[in-house]
């Protein structure tokens, strides 16, 4: 049974060499993507966790939108689900946004450890860590509700992968190959640009 499960997972790599580049990672991602699918696959797991000083994070809404959109676009996007661990998720808006490119789940480790580490600080009182992470996660709920419900929207399911907003400052040859949909009235910051930024931000966090 243990083989069967395992054999239905696939862990993603989310994570770019500095000294390459990110459109051909982002390229990868999609090919390996596919391919676990269509080799029975039934869980995607897209995680950041592999950074390190070689290894830059790739933005989790890119890497999700690309995915998403490769296996709507093959017709099987249906078969799997995608499963995001990332350490860019704090607030509502950024769950909302994730789940609005295809996110089935979503992971928000460093929001787990942070509360955590408060824990352990003791600054919560009286509630043990396992009461401080379900009012985080009921105050998330309740956020996507309220963005939902002022879209007419009621469950999930139909909030999901919809690109229910636009974008603000990113090209739009990005928007249509990644987040096809999506409007962009105001357009900006290519993947060379974002890739630059991302370099920088790596960089100087090693340093």
């Amino acid at each position: 049974f243990s083989d069967f499960f395992e054999s239905s997972i696939k862990t993603l790599d989310c994570t770019f060499n500095v000294k390459s580049n990110l459109k051909k990672r982002l390229d990868e991602l999609q090919t390996e993507a596919e391919i676990s699918v269509r080799e029975g696959v039934k869980h995607l797991i897209l995680t950041d966790e592999g950074i390190s000083e070689n290894k830059a994070a790739i933005p989790m809404i890119l890497a999700v939108g690309a995915i998403n959109s490769k296996l709507v676009n093959l017709g099987i996007r249906g078969f799997a689900s995608i499963n995001v661990r990332t350490g860019e998720v704090l607030d509502t808006h950024s769950f909302a946004v994730l789940l609005g490119v295809g996110a089935t789940t979503i992971n928000p480790y460093i929001a787990f450890d942070s509360i955590h580490q408060r824990y352990e600080k003791k600054l919560f009182g009286k509630f043990d860590y396992k009461e401080c992470v379900n009012r985080y996660v009921q105050s998330v709920d309740k956020g996507l509700l309220k963005i939902m419900s002022k879209m007419g929207i009621s469950v999930l399911s139909a909030y999901r992968g919809g690109c229910n907003f636009e974008t603000v400052g990113l090209s739009r040859a990005i928007v249509a190959e990644y987040f096809p949909g999506m409007i962009s009235r105001i357009s900006g910051i290519g993947i060379f640009g974002i890739e630059a930024k991302i370099n920088k931000l790596h960089k100087k966090a090693f340093q």
